[in-house]
């Protein structure tokens, strides 16, 4: 039992942003929650409110997060939910709930997870396909200031350039996790008061439609910036096993943003850092202060960049012996996080000390108690989104330093982790640029008992000297299997993987404007080494006056006051493309935020600029399934 906070307002947002926000997230306001095992909407004879747990994040230009909860019906109708402290249950958990009503939602006093009654089972490992790929729907809407993008830029965004979204994702999952997206839009639509995004999701969701079924991803591009809504970018929570569905953006398409959404939908928190005072660390972390989105090396904090082993792990996208579970003295060699290889490519160091830490609700809504009970080492190395590719410099060859919480399932909720400064004589944000352990250099735990040593460092491999004094335990594969340090070379390393964009559709909106118009681009599903599909034509339809419909299309309202009319019309079938093995199934909703890598502009044609993309994985990666329940 709980108690009752002295001020929810004040906890979860500044004044005045509250019942925005409110609207954004909430579905249903507060009207009966569904039994999900029986269907009966009400309470139960236990006292309880019964649905599904969903989660949503929203990041401001400040860099602030705001975390939301509901409690969701089987109809889709959402009770704002308020905790004393963040619930470990994953998103999408079906939920027995019980509280005090307050005029911002149901203050929760106690809360248990609904179980099936079917045992979960881990399976052997076995070496499988890659991930099935994730289908985009990008939707272009005007609230009636215009768009300030076009359908061409954003499908050069999504699949035609180096740094698009589809090549990021396939890059950082060692070709496992493919894209396939379409756009959609310019489409008029009245947002009305407050920024009810929800509302919009659910007004054009039924005009979003594909040859191939439904989509599993919808970003809502809002075309013009909308002051109500404080913030850049915006999503629900999901996990790999089960990603949510909707990403929002606030007229911002900048590498960070696009890439953190529906990172957020796959279940990822924020990747965050912690500066101490005079030190890389602190035996108390509470004296040390955390930035959100410190961690300048990942895009789930504030750079384009390669996600960070625990993200990557987390999604599945490891396995095997490329993680090291290291309890007792040795030296390993660490190959770049960039590439597909067999041997180790991050070190989980079990700390001699486990500390708690506070983080604070300002940083990222409601304040959470996080667990530090990890060391996680890394060599990043200048290749592609460690590179060039959407950012500005390209790094050197360094050994970053991450703590945080023990490695999760797919099944399981996201963490947050923290960058440590292991040069910490440069202060600030920017001081976390030079955040790497240096050759030569030891980072040891505050309260002894552990030192790590960079002994080598180059583009193909660091040596890592690892001093536990008194541990006992052998290092382990993060599948269970024995390891013999130091472990593979860099011959176990492919090429990095990434994927060829798919050409852009020609688009035709008709006769009339676009006011009320949709229009569809296509990509071809390419992989390693296939090959983008070709164009697919597109016709909107003739549109009449006033946003009457075109020929083949139909009329559709809005649903908001005073909005126009939209009309579709017949939309060409998107081409399949030469098919690739490239795929990426994930789970999650969360948001992101705008801040950092803005990428520039390019035209269709870049999406033939070679990547040296020809090189196929050269092993399926063992992927653990583990299906353990969440903690």
């Amino acid at each position: 039992m709980h108690r009752v906070a002295p001020s929810y307002r004040g906890r979860f947002f500044g004044t005045g942003l509250c019942l925005a926000l409110l609207s954004s997230f909430g579905g249903g306001g507060c009207g009966q929650i569904g039994d999900t095992s029986t269907g009966n909407a009400g309470a139960r004879d236990d006292g309880s409110l019964r649905g599904e747990l969903a989660t949503y994040v929203s990041d401001d230009f400040e860099g602030l997060s705001e975390t939301r909860y509901t409690l969701r019906d089987a109809s889709g109708a959402e009770r704002p939910l308020l905790f004393d402290e963040a619930p470990d249950f994953a998103p999408g958990t079906p939920l027995r709930v019980w509280g005090i009503e307050l005029p911002d939602g149901l203050h929760v006093t106690r809360a248990e997870a609904i179980t099936s009654g079917i045992e979960s089972e881990s399976s052997a490992l076995r070496m499988g396909p890659p991930y099935a790929p994730r289908s985009f729907a990008f939707v272009l809407v005007d609230l009636g200031g215009g768009v300030n993008t076009t359908a061409t830029d954003v499908m050069g965004r999504l699949t035609g350039a180096p740094d698009s979204l589809r090549n990021y994702y396939v890059a950082d999952s060692y070709g496992t996790q493919d894209v396939t997206a379409q756009v959609f839009g310019p489409i008029s639509y009245a947002l009305g008061a407050g920024c009810n995004t929800s509302q919009l999701a659910s007004d054009l969701r039924p005009m979003i439609q594909s040859t191939s079924g439904t989509f599993q991803h919808y970003l809502w591009y809002l075309g013009s910036r909308q002051s109500t809504c404080g913030w850049t970018g915006l999503a629900s929570v999901g996990t790999p096993d089960k990603p949510s569905r909707d990403t929002w953006y606030n007229a911002s398409t900048s590498c960070v943003v696009l890439v953190q959404e529906p990172g957020h939908n796959f279940g990822m928190q924020h990747s965050s850092s912690l500066a101490c005072t005079g030190a890389a660390f602190a035996d108390d972390p509470n004296t040390c202060v955390s930035s959100e989105y410190g961690d300048p090396f990942d895009p789930m904090g504030s750079g384009c960049r390669h996600m960070n082993a625990w993200q990557k792990d987390y999604q599945g996208w490891f396995g095997g012996c490329n993680g090291v579970t290291v309890q007792s003295s040795g030296t390993f060699t660490v190959l770049p996080l960039e590439q597909a290889c067999d041997g180790v490519q991050f070190l989980q160091i079990v700390s001699p000390k486990v500390r708690t830490f506070n983080r604070p609700a300002g940083g990222g809504g409601m304040a959470t108690v996080e667990t530090f009970s990890h060391y996680y080492v890394e060599l990043r190395t200048p290749q592609d989104f460690d590179g060039m590719l959407g950012n500005r410099t390209t790094l050197a060859p360094e050994v970053l330093v991450h703590v945080g919480g023990d490695l999760r399932a797919r099944t399981q909720r996201g963490l947050h982790t923290f960058l440590l400064d292991t040069t910490p004589a440069t202060t600030g944000r920017a001081g976390f640029a030079d955040a790497a352990l240096g050759v030569g250099k030891t980072f040891s735990d505050p309260a002894g008992g552990l030192d790590i040593t960079v002994m080598d460092v180059s583009a193909t491999q660091a040596t890592i000297a690892v001093n536990m004094p008194g541990g006992q335990a052998a290092p382990t594969c993060i599948d269970g299997a024995a390891f013999t340090a130091p472990g593979p070379g860099p011959e176990s390393c492919n090429a990095v993987v990434s994927g060829a964009g798919g050409a852009p559709a020609t688009m035709m909106t008709g006769a009339g404007g676009h006011d009320g118009s949709m229009s569809m681009m296509g990509t071809g599903a390419a992989g390693a080494m296939g090959a983008g599909g070709a164009p697919a034509a597109v016709d909107a339809g003739a549109l009449g006056g006033g946003g009457g419909s075109g020929a083949g299309g139909a009329t559709v309202d809005a649903g908001g006051a005073g909005a126009p009319g939209m009309s579709m019309g017949t939309a060409g079938a998107p081409p399949a493309g030469a098919a690739g093995m490239m795929a990426g199934e994930v789970s999650g909703n969360v948001v992101g935020h705008g801040c950092g890598c803005e990428a520039s502009r390019r035209s269709p044609a870049d999406a033939l600029v070679p990547l040296g993309l020809a090189i196929v994985m050269g092993r399926a990666r063992r992927r653990r399934r583990n299906i353990d329940p969440p903690a």
